[in-house]
């Protein structure tokens, strides 16, 4: 392994926009001088100015951690991989993170299922977007060029052509779909999932700091969370926090 749990945490600053702010230096500051705390108050006033860069929060993960709050460190590290899903240190960072939390929850789907979901991970909804639409755009101009310049037999123009949009398109709804359920952590060291909305409901089980899921329902001061080896119920909401 190139790294430890250990040296998890490396202070980066790369974001022009938020260097230039005064709050982005302190927030340096305060982390080199081992005042992780302060840091992310720091780095808490920065997003309230509406810099909310990657580089701010992989940065806040790494102080998060630093300051031994394993649950926030996921949540920002998760937003920072929202930013940059294709960066490969950090994905590193969150397995290795993941590794030293007490609730390892493993994905119970087929093997396919979780290699492609990998993949679709990878982009954003926006890059999907606009490679969709930039694709009709070309295809649009190629098919006036085609149909006044040149022509081609269908099955040899249109067959590729139609076959790109749809590979996209499918990409696009999978990843909207996957998306439409927020995910959330929990950030208290232990909690109790019931099931139902109540305390006065079965416990289900325990959850403990770190423990991800997707939230399918509210009700109240509760959330319905569903883990990825498919155990579900409900818990406080200010257990959790949205990433």
């Amino acid at each position: 392994m190139r790294k430890t749990l250990t040296i998890l945490a490396i202070f980066v600053s790369t974001s022009c926009f938020a260097a230039q702010s005064p709050l982005f230096d302190q927030a340096g500051a305060k982390y080199k001088a081992g005042d992780f705390k302060g840091a992310l108050e720091a780095y808490q006033n920065l997003l309230q100015t509406g810099r909310t860069t990657g580089a701010v929060y992989y940065n806040m993960g790494n102080a998060a951690l630093k300051a031994g709050e394993k649950g926030h460190a996921l949540v920002y590290y998760e937003r920072a991989l929202k930013a940059a899903p294709r960066d490969a240190d950090l994905r590193w960072n969150i397995g290795v993170l993941k590794d030293a939390l007490r609730d390892k929850v493993e994905d119970r789907s087929h093997f396919a299922i979780v290699a492609f979901r990998e993949f679709v991970d990878r982009w954003t909804v926006a890059e999907l977007a606009y490679s969709f639409t930039g694709f009709l755009a070309l295809a649009a101009l190629l098919s006036m060029m085609g149909f006044f310049f040149v022509r081609l037999p269908v099955r040899v123009f249109w067959l590729p052509l139609a076959m790109v949009p749809f590979v996209l398109g499918s990409l696009l709804a999978l990843k909207a779909w996957d998306t439409k359920d927020p995910r959330a952590v929990v950030l208290d060291k232990e909690t109790s999932a019931f099931y139902g909305p109540s305390e006065g409901e079965t416990k289900a089980f325990v959850l403990h700091e770190g423990a991800e899921g997707r939230v399918l329902d509210e009700s109240g001061d509760w959330m319905y969370l569903s883990l990825q080896n498919k155990n579900a119920g409900w818990v406080r909401k200010n257990s959790c926090e949205i990433i």
